[in-house]
């Protein structure tokens, strides 16, 4: 809690006390800079903070604040609450922007534990998808974990990460692979972790093996007569987190962390970890199984019904030969019911979308074939009841004596992976609109302003009106009787000057254009929030107008550009194209939102606003999509990593490096189209899109140049 005013942070604590359903340890930071040691001490869940001053002074004070907290959400509270304070706090990373004198403990409370929840599901969930295109796009085991081992350190905060390898006979441990951060040498426990034989009970690596669970050690002092707890505690690091990487009841190895903080152990980060090393065991099965098979003839292969990954072995008529334990269960049949069918008949004959596919598009038909193994990573398999779900698999040939006699298929169900992406593309939405959210109500507000000024110079007006009538009335009722007495045209016409008829008659008309445009300008922004939140309803793809995504999407994101960019459009006339609506409308959402960042770089140092082009054109029976910037272009040794998970050039708090990623897997893997961009330094970037219009899946890839 950062509040320089004593009285006023006690009466926060002692809200926070008064939970009944959770405990709060507070600390308190009277000033910025404090504030700013206690951070680099320690870490925090999360952080109210008052801090202080208006103008210049508070934005540098908060950007201070933000740099230092990294990931730890922010809330900001003040005593006079000021709707564009509030906007540009939310802007520039805060989570949120609250009146202390608003606060009650259910209010304080409830408040702080959606931030703290909201971020730590967030960050869990990108770590496992992160983890899951490591293993997707690794060629190999050693490749895969060493990039895993960097992942997780940075998601830890760890300075030290090992892999310990299970001989699986002895049960003993020896040190794999490593990683450290590049800041520090940590020379002394690497060599002595590279000699060591660890067994079973020995060392936390040993604890964590023969339990079969994560083990956290919060404290590694008490620990100091183990040789391996040693040499870490020399090397200035306090706290250690082990887990297994298993597949079912069989254990790989462990996977160990050091952290020169301590850390008391985190029940939901476990599960976390436990998730993660049993993806990895799944991938270390996977991969020894697939060299497996290439190495060793169909009776052999026979041992591989201990992998949970469904098996079986074709001939060169695609005819089974075998099938394993697990691949029997995961297509519902018996061995002998399937042993001499075709397997591409039996499990591979349709698309999701029923039509029927052709045994010569077959992959495993090209392997036989060619004799060239392949990975296929999105296919679909069918079951002996007619149901169908989501796999990928690979394919070798079997070669003996030179010749091709078959072929071996190694596959996996996909579904909960799938579902996994769906879920972190959801709420990576959810994240974008509700960064989104402060600008988009700015942009309401003001036309319902007016509309509600001009509501109100009506209801004058007709009051008004209502004045005239009744002389009106009164004049009609004389004129029955006689004439019109001197006294009453003096009247009307005394009325009609002191309610100034002639203003409000042209004036009226206009007060009611003007709030007919009111309500159509908030109609639009209501569309285009209802059109970009669009949800597929299904796995299929659907005929969707990309040129009128991209007109939603700008209004969306209009709050973002409009201080920062001037936005041009060159539609050009585009065929429906079958995609998947969503996540298309995201994909642009991410490449819209780096330009600005990117030009906005520039207008600080300019102090002029720049522009951004979106360019639709077909080109046969493909759509291009091009979103240009004339921000500060990509630097060259940046390159080839800015499709890479969780990489990113933002500062912190304003990026999770994930937006590029997921685009580019939308785009490539998941549409079968092209991500790629030209870039300048000091002119700008141009993102390119290539769709196929027909959603058929073409030539693949994300290239720059």
């Amino acid at each position: 809690m950062v509040d320089a005013d004593a009285a006023e942070a006690e009466r926060l604590r002692r809200m926070l006390c008064d939970s009944e359903t959770l405990f709060f340890t507070v600390h308190r930071a009277g000033g910025l800079a404090e504030a700013l040691s206690l951070l680099e001490a320690r870490r925090f869940d999360a952080i109210l903070a008052d801090v202080g001053e208006r103008g210049d002074a508070e934005t540098a004070n908060l950007s201070k604040l933000l740099a230092q907290a990294g990931e730890t959400p922010v809330i900001l509270t003040t005593n006079v609450y000021e709707k564009a304070r509030a906007l540009e706090a939310v802007r520039a990373g805060a989570q949120d922007y609250v009146q202390k004198s608003q606060l009650n403990t259910n209010a304080i409370e409830r408040i702080l534990l959606y931030a703290i929840e909201r971020h730590r599901a967030r960050t869990r969930a990108e770590v496992q998808y992160a983890v899951s295109q490591v293993l997707t796009e690794s060629e190999t085991v050693p490749q895969a974990r060493v990039r895993i081992l960097q992942l997780l350190c940075e998601f830890l905060e760890c300075s030290v990460g090992q892999i310990w390898d299970s001989d699986g006979l002895s049960g003993n441990l020896t040190r794999a692979e490593w990683w450290h951060v590049p800041s520090r040498d940590y020379s002394h426990l690497l060599s002595v972790s590279q000699g060591m034989c660890l067994k079973k009970g020995t060392d936390l690596p040993g604890l964590a093996l023969s339990n079969g669970e994560p083990a956290w050690l919060s404290d590694l002092a008490p620990y100091s007569n183990l040789p391996h707890v040693a040499a870490a505690l020399q090397e200035g690091l306090r706290s250690a987190l082990a887990f297994p990487i298993t597949l079912g009841t069989e254990i790989f190895g462990v996977m160990e962390f050091f952290s020169a903080e301590r850390r008391g152990p985190d029940e939901e980060l476990l599960k976390v970890f436990t998730n993660i090393g049993n993806q990895v065991g799944q991938f270390m099965a996977r991969e020894m199984a697939e060299r497996e098979k290439e190495r060793l003839t169909k009776e052999h292969l026979l041992i591989l019904d201990s992998t949970s990954e469904g098996i079986y072995g074709v001939d060169l008529q695609g005819s089974i030969t075998f099938i394993n334990r697990a691949a029997a269960e995961a297509l519902g049949c018996t061995r002998t019911a399937v042993l001499g069918q075709n397997s591409h008949s039996s499990f591979h004959h349709t698309h999701p979308d029923g039509s029927a596919y052709e045994a010569q598009g077959c992959p495993l038909v090209r392997v036989l074939t060619t004799g060239q193994g392949c990975r296929v990573d999105d296919e679909y398999f069918w079951k002996a009841d007619g149901t169908g779900f989501p796999v990928e698999y690979s394919a070798f040939p079997i070669v003996k004596d030179q010749r091709i006699t078959g072929a071996v298929v190694c596959f996996t169900d996909i579904r909960e992976r799938k579902q996994l992406e769906v879920e972190l593309r959801v709420a990576q939405k959810l994240d974008a609109v509700g960064r989104l959210a402060a600008g988009i109500a700015h942009e309401i507000n003001t036309p319902i302003q007016f509309v509600g000024d001009n509501a109100h110079f009506l209801q004058d007006a007709f009051r008004d009106a209502m004045k005239l009538q009744g002389k009106y009335a009164q004049l009609c009722q004389e004129s029955e009787h006689g004439p019109v007495s001197e006294r009453t045209r003096a009247e009307v016409k005394a009325v009609i000057e002191q309610i100034d008829w002639a203003y409000l008659q042209s004036e009226v008309p206009r007060a009611v254009a003007q709030v007919l445009d009111g309500v159509d300008r908030v109609a639009t922004i209501v569309r285009a929030m209802k059109e970009f939140s669009h949800v597929d309803q299904s796995a299929d793809k659907a005929a969707a107008d990309l040129n009128k995504a991209l007109e939603s999407t700008l209004v969306v994101a209009r709050s973002e550009l409009k201080y920062v960019a001037d936005v041009e459009t060159d539609f050009g006339p585009l065929p429906p194209v079958v995609c998947h609506l969503g996540d298309l409308n995201q994909v642009f959402l991410n490449l819209l939102i780096n330009a600005a960042h990117a030009i906005g770089n520039v207008v600080e140092e300019t102090g002029s606003k720049g522009q951004i082009r979106i360019r639709t054109r077909q080109d046969g029976d493909w759509v291009e999509v091009d979103i240009q910037d004339t921000g500060t272009g990509i630097p060259e040794e940046i390159r080839d990593r800015i499709f890479d998970p969780f990489f990113t050039t933002k500062r912190v708090g304003e990026g999770t490096g994930q937006g590029l990623a997921l685009a580019r897997a939308v785009v490539v893997e998941k549409h079968g189209g092209t991500l790629t961009f030209d870039t300048v330094m000091g002119k700008g970037t141009t993102f390119h899109v290539r769709l196929p219009a027909s959603g058929e899946p073409a030539a693949r890839g994300a290239a720059a140049s």
